[in-house]
């Protein structure tokens, strides 16, 4: 087995490893809140959905063996997380906006809701002129980053001095991929923008979200280490882009973590207290 196979084997297997454990964190912070509202069942039932499209794609494609147990894995933690939004949506822990003073390093004071019991966790609050500018800025930087990433990928692959045996190329698999890709990248989607229109990340995990981004990063490695002839990566090209290309949007809700930090302590302090 040449150097490369090798860290392709390793590199896909530390994937599983980041996808074994990447839902932990949310199925922890769901219990602790005893709350989901922080979750888009949007962003959920696209993922299913992806997962599905993938794990069809990758059988009848005949793709690497890490990637099938990866797509069953999927299957299995989103219909586990799923159940659990569901299950604490009917029978959890019910909260409520009320406002507080919260001051910053510079002594100013402004009021902030935060969460406490009886109803909804995740009151939409009044989009603020920020806010839109915030949603602008997302929606320009996704039409720009992907048509660079589509637009970078045809000429690679269609350039004249490329030797790509089209005919290795099955239509029913490609068309699976593609669809699971595309189901990825906007799943991603309806969970920014809930985060945007409460200006909070309550509820999700963070955690989550840094095994998601390892994870894929590994997965898409793996894939390229395993053989870089344009024919394999023009086969796998669905796969990468469907975990590669979800980058982009998982730094969004990095970025939205880090913009919303501050709330969030005051709501988790404000939930920790009400504890005891």
């Amino acid at each position: 087995m040449i150097l490369s196979e090798l860290l392709a084997r390793l590199f896909g297997y530390f994937s599983i490893a980041c996808w074994i454990v990447v839902f932990t964190p949310q199925f922890y912070e769901n219990y602790k809140l005893q709350n989901t509202d922080g979750v888009s069942v949007t962003f959920l039932t696209l993922w299913i959905l992806g997962d599905i499209l993938n794990l069809f794609g990758i059988i009848l494609q005949n793709l690497l063996f890490t990637m099938l147990l990866l797509a069953l894995y999927y299957l299995m933690a989103d219909c586990i997380l799923m159940g659990q939004v569901f299950y604490y949506r009917k029978y959890g822990v019910k909260h409520h906006i009320e406002e507080v003073v919260v001051t910053d390093n510079c002594g100013a004071s402004s009021y902030e809701p935060i969460a406490t019991e009886t109803t909804g966790l995740l009151n939409t609050v009044e989009k603020k002129p920020n806010t839109r500018f915030l949603v602008r800025l997302f929606s320009i930087s996704s039409i720009i980053i992907w048509s660079a990433l589509l637009g970078g990928s045809a000429l690679f692959f269609f350039h004249p001095g490329q030797n790509i045996d089209w005919s290795q190329l099955q239509l029913v698999p490609q068309l699976f991929g593609w669809g699971s890709a595309v189901l990825y990248c906007c799943s991603r989607i309806p969970q920014i923008m809930q985060n945007f229109r409460n200006e909070s990340v309550e509820g999700l995990s963070l955690v989550m979200f840094i095994f998601s981004v390892v994870g894929n990063l590994t997965y898409c490695v793996s894939i390229v280490l395993e053989s870089t002839d344009p024919t394999y990566l023009l086969i796998n090209y669905p796969w990468i882009l469907g975990s590669g290309g979800t980058l982009f949007f998982d730094f969004t809700i990095f970025f939205q973590f880090y913009m919303y930090r501050k709330r969030t302590d005051v709501v988790y302090k404000h939930i920790r207290d009400d504890n005891y």
